[in-house]
């Protein structure tokens, strides 16, 4: 890979591409002041927007002239200006992808000859990497990445009277009148539920919690249910 690829649209055929990249990201931090104490309490902190500085330089791989150098200038604008939004793919981890990017900011080509280069930044403001998409049906597997990925779950209801799924002291239960075999998803980034399709938030008892799941090795614990499948991305920061 030796571009970017932004909103799916791959530039390989333009230019190639640097990424300058920061040795770590800041932590906003929320502090309180204690009387008596020097300096202040760290309460908690939270990770901002990332902004990622990247390289251009125009590589066709031929002469493409004044007027293709022109069309190749037009077409990584057209690619770069979304107002909405959308996926980034840098070529130092081509594995990995960003979501809620924006191009916020860029500089000028040094030239418009086929030496020409630029720089653009992109806003990450999601700025933990999704990684590769994972589908579980045993209890305990290991969940890579460096960062909580949140679950989604598909069950089969047994007869019964509740579904549950949990992890350690967290769960989430649905109590529903089942007959056996509806499907039961449950979303927890999105904390949404549903019974054959159908939504069925009402019925999430009010002692579930909905959960992610930190990397490492992982047990649920499922109950209510004859299969179950476990659906996630591993998430990297």
């Amino acid at each position: 890979m030796r571009s970017i690829v932004y909103n799916g649209v791959d530039l390989s055929d333009a230019c190639s591409a640097e990424v300058v990249e920061k040795v770590a990201l800041p932590v906003v931090p929320d502090a309180m002041v204690v009387p008596g104490r020097a300096g202040a309490l760290l309460v908690s902190g939270r990770v901002p927007p990332r902004l990622v500085r990247v390289r251009l330089f125009m590589d066709a791989g031929y002469r493409p002239g004044t007027n293709g150098l022109a069309d190749m200038r037009h077409r990584v604008y057209s690619a770069l200006c979304s107002t909405a939004g959308g996926t980034l793919r840098l070529p130092d981890e081509p594995e990995l992808e960003y979501h809620d990017v924006a191009c916020t900011d860029a500089g000028a080509w040094s030239s418009l000859f086929e030496d020409g280069a630029g720089e653009v930044v992109f806003t990450l403001y999601d700025p933990v990497a999704y990684g590769m998409a994972r589908s579980e049906q045993c209890a305990s597997f290991e969940v890579g990445g460096s960062w909580p990925t949140w679950p989604t779950f598909e069950l089969v209801a047994a007869v019964g009277s509740a579904v549950q799924v949990g992890c350690g002291s967290a769960f989430v239960r649905v109590e529903h009148a089942f007959t056996g075999g509806e499907v039961v998803r449950i979303d927890c980034e999105g904390e949404g539920v549903t019974v054959n399709g159908a939504d069925a938030r009402a019925d999430v008892a009010l002692s579930s919690d909905f959960f992610s799941l930190a990397s490492g090795n992982v047990t649920l614990a499922f109950s209510g249910c004859s299969a179950h499948v476990t659906a996630f991305r591993e998430r990297w920061l």
